[in-house]
């Protein structure tokens, strides 16, 4: 009997302990299945994903829902994205108007000019002709010539000397005119030429009119006419042993001239 009680006794835990082993397989057996049916899901989930179809939107929107862009909304899209003049920056608006200031001003500018070019009448020369008549100053009588490089006698300076100009006879207080249009260059007196009046022409023409009296009829500066008066006829210092006359010099470029080269031929 105590035999039969201990194998029964031993018998009952075995038991317990098999019992045991079965509910810990169990209960790994339920883990791994429960892990792959979660990994399995995962894994057809992402798939699924991946594997549809990217036609069935339109940024974002399902496709059958999406409607095409029809032209009138295309051009109002445009027209929004275009900035209006009221929603264009304020430094902008004022760069404009001052472009369209500075082109109406250039625009307006110019039609005045043109106007004012097509109302103004073409200037008409006013100016008289200048006047190229050559005269005598005073007789046209000559009594000593003009030598320029040649020596030739002089009776007051008892000498040989070139006469740079030439003698026209004449008497004391006899007019003494221009004999050009010209401008009074200069009025002096000098030792040997008495009272000179300096006449300048064009062409580079100048004239000296020598052994002038002291009353002298025009000034520096003044603008004369051919025939015009400037003097009057008195003495030669150098040539006081000749007769009276006016001792008249011509250079051309600065240079002595032969006064009856350009005198006319009486």
């Amino acid at each position: 009997m105590s035999s039969f009680h201990y194998q029964k006794k031993k018998g009952g835990k075995g038991f317990y302990i098999a019992l045991g082993m079965c509910l810990i397989a169990i209960g790994v057996a339920s883990w791994t299945t429960y892990d792959s049916v979660v990994q399995f899901s995962g894994t057809e989930s992402s798939s699924s994903q991946q594997t549809e179809p990217a036609q069935n939107t339109v940024s974002g929107v399902y496709a059958e829902n999406a409607k095409p862009q029809t032209e009138s909304s295309a051009s109002a899209q445009t027209q929004k994205q275009t900035p209006t003049e009221s929603e264009k920056p304020v430094s902008s608006q004022t760069e404009d108007k001052k472009q369209e200031k500075e082109s109406s001003a250039a625009s307006s500018a110019k039609e005045s000019a043109a106007q004012t070019a097509s109302a103004t009448p073409k200037a008409e020369s006013s100016s008289e002709p200048v006047d190229s008549t050559i005269v005598y100053p005073c007789g046209n009588t000559v009594t000593k010539n003009f030598s320029g490089e040649n020596l030739v006698y002089s009776e007051t300076m008892q000498d040989w000397r070139a006469h740079l100009g030439v003698d026209l006879s004449a008497k004391n207080g006899d007019a003494v005119s221009s004999i050009a249009a010209g401008v009074v260059k200069d009025i002096r007196q000098d030792d040997l030429l008495g009272n000179v009046i300096e006449i300048e022409h064009t062409d580079g023409l100048v004239s000296r009119y020598c052994g002038l009296g002291d009353t002298f009829l025009v000034k520096e500066g003044d603008s004369v006419t051919s025939g015009q008066k400037i003097g009057s006829v008195s003495t030669v210092p150098y040539e006081l042993a000749e007769r009276p006359h006016l001792h008249l010099e011509i250079t051309k470029d600065g240079s002595p001239i032969d006064p009856l080269s350009i005198l006319p031929k009486e």
